[in-house]
């Protein structure tokens, strides 16, 4: 059964960070093909997501920034009923997202659509939102990213501790 304590998958991913960091350049040396490695990634990912009910968290809409596309833009403003001029005034942050080279992020965090621990506009969410948490492809190259979410991620948490282990290292 998956680990689902936000507070401690928070403590272990502290406690554990260079442990962590060791990992990212284990994997980045793994003799497995890219290929073999998302394979073996998603093998054990698979089982993990269909285990934790994301609804039952949102510890990724409290605390990750959300960036957007033109496509979320025209998606989130349909499902406000809004204009995407006044989607734009009120939640999107372009100045910021700019900086970072993207197109846009929301202005707020923690998520300004989150209602609880469910989000208000679901069916309208970002594509970034959708993808969340991503392991692959590039598993080899997102890894440095994925361990920066290992203490806040239910999902991503119990992953990587699956994926240490199968390893061996």
């Amino acid at each position: 059964m998956p680990v689902t304590d936000l507070q401690f998958i928070a403590q272990r991913a502290h406690y554990n960070r260079d442990d962590y960091e060791s990992f990212r350049y284990y994997i980045e040396d793994d003799a497995r093909s890219d290929t073999e490695l998302d394979a073996l990634v998603e093998s054990i990912a698979a089982p993990i997501i269909a285990a934790i009910d994301c609804t039952a968290c949102g510890n990724c809409c409290r605390s990750l920034d959300v960036y957007l596309t033109p496509d979320d833009a025209a998606r989130l403003a349909d499902g406000l009923n809004c204009s995407e001029d006044e989607l734009r005034a009120r939640y999107i942050d372009h100045p910021r997202a700019q900086a970072e080279d993207e197109w846009g992020m929301l202005a707020a965090r923690p998520c300004a659509f989150l209602k609880g621990n469910l989000c208000s506009v679901y069916a309208y969410r970002p594509q970034s939102c959708r993808d969340y948490p991503a392991f692959t492809p590039d598993f080899r190259w997102l890894a440095g990213d994925i361990l920066g979410g290992v203490g806040l991620c239910p999902i991503i948490y119990n992953v990587i501790e699956a994926l240490k282990y199968q390893t061996n290292w």
